[in-house]
């Protein structure tokens, strides 16, 4: 299935939790801690990004078949800190843990908030060159 397909299904799969118009623009599977990760044990959790918002999803299984149940955090792009530690995504107090293969897809998320968190970038003079 393209990334473009799974996007589009959980998008639909977590309809009842967005705002109205929001589409999913990146989402990253895992469970909801290191431990669980470890022992293979615990809920999952799945994060994603829309235009508007940064979401941390309750989900019953780790994988990327997996449904949102309920939302564990909602947050304004660009009103909490986001970041990839290792193999742990930290999204202001939340944190999960990453699938080895749904990292490129974590640093997709953080890219994403980090680029529309800016409210004022350098104009271009003001930027280093070379």
């Amino acid at each position: 299935m393209s990334e473009e397909r799974q996007l589009q299904k959980m998008t639909e799969s977590a309809g009842l939790f967005l705002e109205r118009g929001e589409t999913i623009r990146a989402a990253a599977w895992g469970p909801s801690s290191e431990f669980g990760y470890l022992l293979g044990v615990g809920s999952g959790r799945i994060a994603a990004v829309t235009g508007r918002h940064l979401y941390v999803f309750e989900s019953p299984l780790w994988g990327r078949m997996s449904r949102p149940r309920g939302v564990v955090a909602k947050h304004p792009i660009g009103s909490v800190r986001i970041r990839l530690n290792g193999w742990v995504l930290h999204i202001g107090d939340e944190r999960m843990a990453v699938h080895l293969h749904h990292r490129g897809r974590a640093r997709r998320i953080a890219g994403l908030a980090a680029d529309m968190s800016r409210p004022d970038p350098a104009p271009p003079t003001a930027r280093r060159v070379g």
